[in-house]
């Protein structure tokens, strides 16, 4: 079931809400930089926060999945460094299914900011990915900056991801340095994040960070689904989009401590087998499926083969009713089948072609003669 923008509740006025919870998660100490952040300008009274007059310049979409989320300590500590940039903005802040102290804060901040501050609201979980997607379809900006549901970052980075995207960026990519998490946890991200370099040759060092900016086309022609937004910028860089990274500072960190269950561990090796077919052997599934098929076809035809030669060669007894002969006949089979999704895959694509593209055109050039003007008229005159 999908959810369209048009039927997602707006926060509506509230005539109050609730103060700051004073069992919200513990922060960590900031362990970052030597550096400071300059002193920043004061964040608008909230009274005072008149409604846009055009469009904004910078959208920030910020998933909301659960109840306790910081939804009014992001909004401020956001808007004081874009209002410190000059830069017109508006906050979509996406509901994944839950309500609880972070709706009462929402809908303070839509009453509080009008126009400047939507909140959406999705009637069951569906994940980060269709956040993302439907906050980009209410979203109004041509830069689009994704926050969590707490300020992870510091938010005067902001500078330098919005500067990377004025320098030519499609995508900003935030590398965490240093990390101020437990040890255990920097580990696992470090050897996640190693895999994918490996694996898809993609130099990040931090895919699940997501603070991230980017052009409003990034989102709209890279599909994500699932939890397919963790490799977003892998993924955009593979189809030719220009992504870079930027370290920023750490302050905090939500969620699991040490060793997750079998079944996270399970999952991230599942999401990065996807990453990798979509990435590699989208237009190409007959050679991911014909290797793995092949793989299994080799195995059998040497086992069914050691068994034979035993059997009729060395004259070694009975040979169909050994169990090695019967799983190797199994492989063989097993292997001839993934093959043959292989090939229905390539017949798939190959009467959609015309309507997969897997690459982007950044710019067009014309040649045309000196004396043009550009536009197909002379200089001197039409």
């Amino acid at each position: 079931m999908s959810a369209r923008p048009e039927d997602l509740p707006v926060a509506p006025a509230a005539e109050g809400g609730p103060e700051a919870r004073p069992d919200a998660p513990h922060d960590a100490g900031v362990k970052g930089p030597k550096r400071r952040a300059p002193k920043r300008a004061p964040a608008l009274p909230v009274a005072d926060a008149a409604p846009l007059a055009g469009p904004p310049e910078v959208s920030v979409i910020v998933p909301i999945t659960t109840g306790d989320g910081r939804v009014r300590e992001v909004v401020t500590a956001l808007a004081a460094e874009l209002e410190r940039l000059g830069r017109p903005h508006e906050f979509v802040l996406v509901f994944d299914g839950v309500r609880g102290h972070a709706w009462l804060e929402a809908e303070e901040l839509a009453r509080e900011r009008p126009g400047r501050v939507v909140a959406l609201a999705l009637d069951q979980p569906f994940g980060e990915s269709l956040c993302l997607s439907t906050g980009l379809q209410r979203a109004r900006g041509g830069i689009v900056v994704t926050s969590p549901q707490y300020v992870q970052v510091d938010p005067y980075e902001l500078q330098n991801l919005l500067a990377a995207i004025d320098g030519g960026a499609d995508l900003v990519s935030p590398w965490r340095h240093p990390r101020i998490d437990p040890l255990l946890n920097r580990l696992q991200s470090a050897a996640f994040n190693r895999v994918i370099r490996w694996i898809l040759h993609a130099p990040f060092h931090d895919l699940n960070c997501t603070f991230r900016a980017m052009r409003r086309e990034v989102l709209e022609d890279v599909p994500i689904h699932g939890d397919m937004y963790r490799f977003l910028p892998a993924i955009a860089a593979r189809q030719g989009f220009k992504v870079v990274e930027v370290r920023v500072r750490h302050l905090k960190e939500w969620g699991g401590k040490g060793f997750f269950g079998p079944g996270v561990y399970a999952r991230r090796a599942l999401d990065v087998l996807g990453v990798v077919f979509v990435s590699k052997f989208t237009l190409k599934p007959l050679r991911f499926f014909g290797t793995v098929g092949g793989l299994f076809l080799l195995v059998g035809a040497l086992l069914c083969g050691a068994i034979l030669v035993q059997g009729f060669v060395l004259g070694d007894g009975p040979v169909f009713s050994r169990s090695l002969f019967l799983v190797g006949v199994l492989l063989f089979v097993l292997g001839v089948q993934v093959i043959g999704f292989g090939l229905v895959g390539e017949i798939i694509i190959f009467t959609r072609a015309r309507n997969v593209r897997e690459y982007r055109v950044e710019k067009v050039w014309e040649g045309r003669d000196e004396r043009d003007g550009g536009d197909g008229t002379s200089p001197g005159g039409p």
